[in-house]
């Protein structure tokens, strides 16, 4: 199955219209069956969701309304067939003629299933379009509506059911990755659920499912988009609009012309695009100890892999980085040498410029490992301390997507 990277920008065109299946499908595989199969795997998601928001719209439509839903999808499915297919016969060789007609028809696809999506916003007076996060694996299918501390259990026609399970496997870049979903259907708390659920949500039309953005609605207690919907951890709040929250991590405070923010696992991607000067920073939670403040450890990554680090302590004073000792795994670094301290009235920060030593041995051993000890220390001449852990797992993946944007643009 190929796994599709879903990014959203806020750049002046939408990323779904510009987003290229082809060479998202050839990256993954050079072989030629790879890609159809791909190409083809795709189309179907996209056909099966155009057919169940036509479908759900006709519910709610009678008369010339329903007559003419009904005519403008037979003409876009006329027109897409008409305007893609005729490449088979103007580009050669046939393979790439294949290819190329797919796409376009990939492409035509996204465009109407955008269409049909503003159509569910206007006309769906019912209230079945629920918006909240969708999480599919071992032991999860679990959606969860935004404001609600609730799960529910996703049920319905299999082929539905499935169709949505097998979308959220082509995006999700990683286990259990929480992404948006838009779906129809209703709730029912009677109705028996796993253990950890408070009912099932019967689906009827899988509207939307994607990848977070700061935009998206938020669970109870959340200040932004979830890194996981099945636990109570505190999430990271992303934003770019006060300059002063990020002084020594980035260059410039103008209005980023393009901003992409991508989630892999408990790791949250912010990549901009700020006068053709292009930044990305990658963000994880340190979780402390009980109702101890939060920590955050922040990676920037420039062009030519360039990379500096930040350690955000809240509500806390630490006086020196010989305080603070890093371990990757059961490598302990110790305390980072030329590394930085700020404290101010919202805490500490620890920053770690770029260097030979982040390059050489730091980096690559957090990109190998598995998870990230930080211990704070009483005093300098203390062996033990506060313990600070976040998780290393999608590290690497963030860091190539960071650099595909710094690097080449997406």
């Amino acid at each position: 199955m190929a796994v599709f990277l879903l990014v959203t920008g806020v750049s002046s065109q939408s990323r779904a219209q510009s987003y290229n299946v082809l060479k998202e499908c050839a990256a993954l595989s050079p072989l030629l069956d790879d890609i159809h199969a791909c190409l083809d795997n795709y189309l179907d998601l996209m056909d099966g969701n155009i057919s169940d928001i036509t479908s759900f719209l006709a519910e709610s439509l009678s008369g010339e309304a329903l007559a003419g839903l009904e005519s403008s999808q037979q003409a876009f499915v006329e027109y897409r067939r008409q305007n893609c297919l005729w490449y088979l016969e103007f580009s050669s060789p046939r393979i790439e003629a294949e290819q190329i007609a797919k796409n376009c028809l990939a492409t035509m696809s996204q465009q109407r299933l955008q269409e049909l999506r503003a159509l569910v916003s206007a006309e769906d007076t019912t209230d079945q379009a629920q918006r909240g996060f969708y999480v599919y694996g071992a032991d999860r299918n679990s959606f969860q509506p935004c404001g609600s501390d609730k799960r529910f259990w996703l049920e319905g026609d299999n082929e539905l059911v499935n169709r949505a399970q097998q979308l959220y496997l082509s995006i999700a870049s990683s286990d259990l990755q929480v992404l948006h979903a838009v779906f129809a259907g209703t709730m029912d708390s009677d109705s028996q659920a796993p253990q950890g659920h408070a009912g099932v949500f019967k689906l009827d039309a899988l509207i939307e499912l994607r990848v977070p953005t700061e935009s998206d609605c938020r669970l109870p207690g959340e200040v932004a988009a979830p890194a996981s919907l099945l636990t109570n951890q505190a999430t990271a709040e992303i934003t770019t609009s006060d300059p002063t929250d990020q002084e020594d991590l980035s260059l410039s405070q103008d209005e980023p012309q393009e901003q992409l923010i991508a989630y892999f696992g408990e790791w949250v991607v912010d990549c901009t695009d700020t006068n053709g000067l292009r930044v990305c920073t990658l963000r994880v939670e340190l979780a402390g100890e009980a109702e101890a403040p939060g920590a955050w450890l922040s990676m920037v990554r420039r062009k030519q892999q360039v990379t500096e680090l930040q350690v955000t302590f809240e509500e806390r004073e630490i006086d020196s980085p010989a305080r603070i000792r890093w371990t990757v795994d059961a490598l302990n670094f110790g305390d980072i040498v030329g590394s930085e301290i700020r404290v101010d009235d919202a805490g500490t920060r620890q920053l770690v410029p770029a260097s030979r030593f982040v390059r050489d041995e730091l980096l690559p051993m957090m990109l190998e490992g598995v998870q990230l000890r930080l211990d704070v220390l009483a005093t300098v001449d203390d062996w033990v301390g506060e313990d600070y852990v976040g998780t290393l797992n999608g590290l690497t993946k963030a860091t190539r997507f960071a650099d595909q944007f710094v690097d080449d643009g997406l």
